[in-house]
């Protein structure tokens, strides 16, 4: 219920900053909206309380983001305010950004490795798997040292496993049908 939910406000608000042709503002205001109850757990609980009234948390709204964010984006926090959806702002920023990317035929994922890759090295990669792909690829590095070696890259419910981890646990199945 929670991914519909997010899913439907966030295609309400994705309509709304790509009929107004401001995608990208609308994009970094929300991450910046993400970044700052992150930042404040108190504030994040503030908004989720039912103590408080929804004008109350509006006004507070209305003070911390008044010069900071687009008529668009506030309206936006208001009505989940007036709606008590604030618990699904996350879900509701991710859905978005998800949406932004898809209608920019972009992506995110991971490389996964042992040590942290090089700047050149990840984008070299990036290049790759967009030519593969046929989508314009972002990736993030983590660090694992349980990968022991290579890279697993994750790209949306997409797994690449090229771990010397994985290698080596399908040379000990090898080994294990070897029959002597």
């Amino acid at each position: 219920m929670a991914e519909l939910i997010a899913k439907r406000y966030a295609e309400a608000l994705f309509e709304v900053a790509q009929g107004d042709d401001n995608l990208q503002q609308v994009r970094e205001e929300l991450n910046f909206t993400e970044e700052s109850l992150k930042a404040n757990q108190d504030f994040e609980k503030l908004l989720n309380t039912p103590l408080v009234n929804s004008s109350e948390k509006k006004e507070i709204l209305t003070k911390v983001f008044k010069d900071k964010l687009s008529n668009e984006v506030l309206n936006f926090l208001y009505i989940l305010v007036d709606k008590r959806r604030t618990n699904y702002i996350y879900d509701m920023i991710k859905e978005f950004n998800r949406m932004a990317d898809a209608s920019k035929n972009m992506v995110e994922g991971v490389a996964i490795t042992a040590v942290a890759l090089e700047e050149e090295t990840l984008l070299k990669l990036q290049v790759q798997l967009s030519m593969a792909s046929g989508k314009n690829v972002k990736l993030k590095n983590e660090v694992d040292q349980e990968i022991v070696g290579g890279v697993l890259v994750k790209i949306g419910d997409k797994v690449i496993d090229g771990t010397l981890k994985n290698r080596l646990g399908h040379l000990k199945q090898q080994l294990a049908q070897v029959i002597l």
